[in-house]
């Protein structure tokens, strides 16, 4: 090889190498990693923290599997982006004998992903004994019968506001071509405005528009959901350029981001509550003075304002988000006075015989335990944990941090060895206040029994008669207050990050949901 062709090589080397690298700029200025590029795309990348592990209706959606799976499945009735409760793929529906048997009128001309209509076939499918919601949610539900093509009816064994139930993306629609012949799962096949087209575990998943779509069509062609785990690694995904969009941004990165040119940070109210379950089953907090003392001692605002830069409203004990139904306004809730948290111990015999700063009992030291998962809340839950560790130190109860996974605290709960458990949400996936099932003692996360409780449940859960419903309800939430089976903390804000390139997103209050209907891109 003469040098004058070396040196031609050398030159085309050295040029193929800038325009590559010229590409990769582009790439990582003006569209998402990820993303459709070329003229008039429209791909969309979302950041998300956990992957989609199951499709199918027998086992429940978890984590923000919810987020994708909204976008693939419908449920019969929907909610609004307020929460008010608005037709889906049934397009009205009625009751006959005050909640006992409801009866709904499907959509017609909708079909699913795979071509196949939708029917009452199809909902009694999706509705069947081995579906997730009726051995776990619905147990009431005797039958679930095609009255004809269009029509279903669902017989119950008691009554109860079955519309509201079926309201939440965990339990949709599923077209009978999800299975194969003997009945293993194949692929996603639902209603929605996207169809399922690839998944790499634990890295992302991948949607494409339905052209098909009963409704109005996405003026997305391509939705890519990126697995981040980490929330810091989120945020990071977004300054980038790496992501469009990321879900549940870190109170403490929202302020930075608001500042940052082009990010616009979207906050709604949602139903979600933080809160700390007692074990009311074992001493001290099978004790009711032990339990009003916390929530006497914890100050919500601190909490609200300190730790979580301001993202989310004090509940001082409020059982759920004023954005539910029949939340009480009139509700007295409480406020921080540590003397009486300090003097409720007292009453109940805690005393510091020795001076430590420690109370004790019967010669026992007041240690409890106060259990935080490292799961998706872990980001907002252990500061907040430490908040209350401190604050409980002050009146003399030893706290201690055990922060697990998800395994290991069904493990504490199972033996009853725990003091508190912080959470959030629980049975809060639309209006309804479902979640005061929780405390039942039918509830397999409840460790608190008291009759007169589960009473006030079942009858609020049975009627639908709105002001009886209500005035159950307002009575529920005062109980609450008063016997503090858990302390609420802090009703969340959803709070989603969109990028420079996204036009049109609506944030909604019901969570996890991703209403993505009007979203376009807009690349540079």
């Amino acid at each position: 090889m003469n040098r004058s062709f070396k040196l031609i090589l050398i030159i085309f080397m050295l040029l193929a190498v800038i325009g590559a690298s010229a590409c990769i700029g582009e790439e990582k200025e003006g569209t998402a990693k990820g993303s459709v590029s070329g003229e008039g795309s429209q791909g969309l990348v979302v950041g998300i923290g956990t992957d989609v592990s199951n499709w199918y209706l027998n086992t429940f959606a978890s984590g923000d599997a919810r987020f994708v799976w909204s976008q693939v499945y419908e449920t019969l009735v929907r909610l609004d982006s307020d929460l008010n409760i608005i037709p889906g793929l049934a397009e009205s529906w009625e009751t006959p004998d005050e909640g006992k048997t409801w009866i709904f009128h499907l959509r017609e001309n909708v079909t699913f992903h795979d071509g196949t209509p939708l029917n009452a076939d199809s909902v009694v499918f999706s509705y069947s004994n081995q579906s997730y919601v009726r051995q776990a949610v619905l147990k009431p539900v005797q039958s679930v019968e095609a009255v004809d093509e269009y029509t279903v009816k669902f017989v119950l064994a008691k009554p109860m506001p079955l519309p509201y139930y079926l309201t939440h993306i965990a339990w949709p629609v599923m077209g009978p071509g999800c299975v194969d012949s003997e009945g293993n799962f194949v692929k996603p096949v639902g209603t929605g405005p996207f169809m399922f087209e690839s998944q790499k575990k634990d890295q992302e998943v991948v949607l494409t528009r339905n052209e098909a779509y009963w409704g109005e069509k996405s003026l997305l062609d391509k939705v890519t959901f990126k697995v981040i785990p980490e929330a810091a690694t989120r945020v990071i995904a977004l300054e980038t350029g790496e992501v469009d969009m990321i879900i549940k941004v870190p109170e403490y990165d929202v302020k930075r981001l608001e500042a940052k040119d082009g990010i616009q940070i979207h906050r709604k109210l949602t139903t979600f509550t933080d809160f700390l379950q007692f074990n009311c089953d074992n001493s001290p907090f099978n004790d009711t003075r032990v339990r009003q003392s916390v929530a006497y001692a914890v100050d919500t605002e601190t909490l609200v304002n300190e730790v979580l830069e301001g993202i989310g409203e004090p509940a001082g004990g409020r059982p759920y988000s004023p954005v539910m139904m029949y939340s009480d306004p009139e509700l007295k809730t409480y406020a921080q006075d540590l003397e009486k948290a300090k003097a409720l111990l007292e009453e109940a015999g805690w005393k510091d015989s020795d001076g430590d700063g420690i109370r004790d009992r019967d010669g026992k030291p007041l240690h409890v335990t106060l259990v935080v998962s490292k799961g998706v809340w872990a980001p907002r839950h252990n500061p907040m944990a430490q908040v209350v560790q401190g604050t409980l130190r002050e009146t003399g109860m030893d706290v201690e941090i055990q922060v697990l996974d998800d395994g290991a605290i069904s493990k504490l709960e199972s033996t009853g060895d725990f003091g508190m458990i912080l959470r959030s949400g629980y049975f809060v996936w639309g209006p309804y206040p479902k979640h005061f099932f929780i405390h039942h003692s039918a509830s397999p996360n409840s460790h608190y029994h008291n009759e007169t409780y589960d009473e006030l449940v079942d009858a609020a859960d049975r009627t639908v008669d709105a002001k009886e419903q209500e005035e159950l309800y307002h009575s529920l939430q005062a109980f609450v207050i008063e016997e503090v089976p858990a302390y609420y903390l802090v009703h969340e804000e959803k709070v989603i990050a969109t990028g420079p390139s996204v036009k049109g997103y609506t944030i909604s209050s019901e969570d996890p949901w991703l209403n993505l209907s009007g979203v376009y891109v807009e690349r540079k």
